[in-house]
C-alpha cells in the first residue's frame, strides 16, 4: 500500500477480455476499498474462489474471542509477554492483550508453519517482526520478512504467516479502521516527501506470484479463516484458490524495516511525534530507533514526565538500554494510561544529562481511545509496576542489547 505495483501478466486495460497461456479465460477479481473511492487492486484468477466445500464456526480462546477486563484500577502497568506461553501456527498462537473500538493489540508466538490462510474482515493488520522472520504467502504473492520488519496487510487480503524459526514472536496492531503511511508525510501526487522518516525505497512488496506445492500447502480441502465482526469461520475450498496469473493496484502486502527509521534529533528534546511511522483510525504507531541525542549544551536526553490527557500509551521494549525505565527488558509492554502521569523512573532524569547517543529499540502505540487489558494480558501484568517510581522492583530484568 506504499505505491503502484505489478507482478506477473495483466492485459492492457482492465474489464477486457484476458486470457492464460492455454487460451483459458481468466476471471479479474476487484479488491477496492472505501466501496469504490479508495485504493483497489485488481487480480487475474486462474480459477474463480467459489468452489467452497463447507463453512464452518470455529474460536480460537484468547485471540477470537478475547475478553476485556472491566473495573480495573488506573495504573501505571507492566505486561511480560516474556511469559507467554502459546504454541501452533500463527493463528493458534495469537494472543490479544489490549482492545479498544478502534484497536486490538496482540502477541504470537507461531512454533510452526500450518497450512491454513487467513483473512482479516475487521481491519487492516501491522505486524513487527520482534524475534525471527519468514515469509508472508499471500493472494499477491511471496513477501519476504526480516526480525525487525513491520509487515502490513490491507483488510480482506488471504495470506499466512511462515516463519522461519520456532523462536518467532510478532507484535500485530489490528487497525479497525486502517493502518497506513500518515498523510502528512505524502504530497499531493501520494509521493512520500523528502522530508519523511523513510522513502520509497524502503518498503519491500511481494517478488513472486504465489505457486501451489502439495509440501507447503497440503492436500484439499484448502482451509481459509475469516474473521469479521470478531467471529471466526472457516472455508473449505477443493482447489488451492491463490494462484494468479497477475495483479495491478495498491492493496498489497508489504514490509518495512525498523532499522530503515530515519531518526530526528534537536537542539532539545522532542516529543515523541517526530517517531510517528504508520497511522489507524484513532491510533498512531511510533518507532523508537538508535539515534544522536540532544545537542543543547544544557539538554536533558531523557524524556520529561508527562501527563497525557487525551492518550493512552503501550511500548514494546525491544533492545537497547532503556534509560527511563527500570525492571524493564526485552518482550515488556509497559502500558501508560490517560489520567496518570508518568515519567522516567528516579535518577534517570538527571543520569541522562551529557548522554549524546541512546541505542534503544522499542515500537509505541498511542491511542485516544482507552486501552482495556484482556485476561489474558492480566495473567501476564507485573502487579508491582505502578509503585517502582517510589520502590524497587523485586526482580530486575536482564538488559536487552543491539545484536
Amino acid at each position: 500500500m506504499i505505491h503502484r505495483h505489478t507482478l506477473g501478466k495483466i492485459p492492457p486495460k482492465p474489464h477486457i477480455v484476458f486470457k492464460d497461456e492455454r487460451g483459458n479465460l481468466l476471471m479479474e477479481h476487484c479488491l477496492t476499498r472505501e466501496g469504490f473511492d479508495g485504493t483497489f487492486t485488481i487480480l487475474y484468477y486462474r480459477t474463480p474462489p467459489t468452489d467452497e466445500t463447507a463453512v464452518e464456526r470455529f474460536s480460537i480462546p484468547g485471540f477470537c474471542p478475547c475478553e476485556a477486563v472491566e473495573g480495573l484500577p488506573l495504573l501505571r502497568r507492566h505486561v511480560r509477554t516474556q511469559d507467554l506461553r502459546v504454541s501452533g501456527d500463527f493463528l493458534d498462537s495469537r494472543r490479544t492483550l489490549f482492545v479498544n473500538s478502534d484497536l486490538h493489540v496482540g502477541m504470537l508466538k507461531p512454533t510452526q508453519a500450518g497450512t491454513r490462510f487467513f483473512s482479516n474482515g475487521d481491519g487492516d493488520e501491522c505486524y513487527y517482526a520482534y524475534r525471527g522472520g519468514g515469509v508472508v504467502e499471500s493472494l499477491m504473492g511471496v513477501l519476504h520478512y526480516r526480525e525487525g520488519d513491520y509487515v502490513n496487510i490491507p483488510r480482506n487480503v488471504p495470506y499466512r504467516l511462515v516463519p522461519d524459526s520456532p523462536a518467532a514472536e510478532l507484535m500485530v496492531f489490528e487497525g479497525r479502521g486502517f493502518v497506513d503511511i500518515p498523510k502528512q508525510f505524502r504530497n499531493r501526487a501520494g509521493q512520500l516527501t523528502m522530508d519523511a522518516p523513510y522513502s520509497h525505497r524502503d518498503f519491500r512488496v511481494p517478488s513472486e506470484l504465489l505457486s501451489y506445492s502439495e509440501s507447503r500447502h497440503g492436500k484439499a480441502p484448502f482451509r481459509l479463516v475469516v474473521k469479521k465482526d470478531d467471529v471466526l469461520t472457516t472455508h473449505e475450498h477443493a482447489h488451492f484458490p491463490y494462484e494468479v496469473a497477475g495483479w495491478d493496484g495498491f492493496v498489497y502486502p508489504c514490509a518495512f524495516s525498523i532499522h530503515d527509521y530515519q531518526p530526528k534529533t534537536g537542539l532539545i528534546h522532542l516529543p515523541p511525534t517526530i517517531h510517528l511511522t504508520f497511522a489507524g483510525n484513532g491510533f498512531v504507531i511510533c518507532s523508537f530507533v538508535p539515534r544522536i541525542l540532544d545537542y543543547h549544551e544544557n539538554a536533558i536526553p531523557c524524556p520529561y514526565g508527562h501527563a497525557s490527557v487525551h492518550c493512552d500509551e503501550i511500548i514494546l521494549y525491544v533492545a537497547g538500554n532503556f534509560t527511563s525505565r527500570r525492571g524493564i527488558g526485552g518482550g515488556s509492554i509497559s502500558v501508560h494510561p490517560a489520567g496518570v502521569p508518568h515519567g522516567p523512573h528516579p535518577g534517570a532524569y538527571e543520569g541522562s544529562i551529557g548522554v549524546k547517543r541512546t541505542d534503544e529499540l522499542a515500537v509505541m502505540c498511542d491511542t485516544f481511545k482507552p486501552l482495556k487489558l484482556t485476561k489474558v494480558a492480566q495473567q501476564l501484568e507485573d502487579g508491582d509496576y505502578h509503585t517502582t517510581w517510589v520502590k524497587q522492583p523485586k526482580q530486575k530484568l536482564p538488559e536487552a542489547h543491539i545484536p
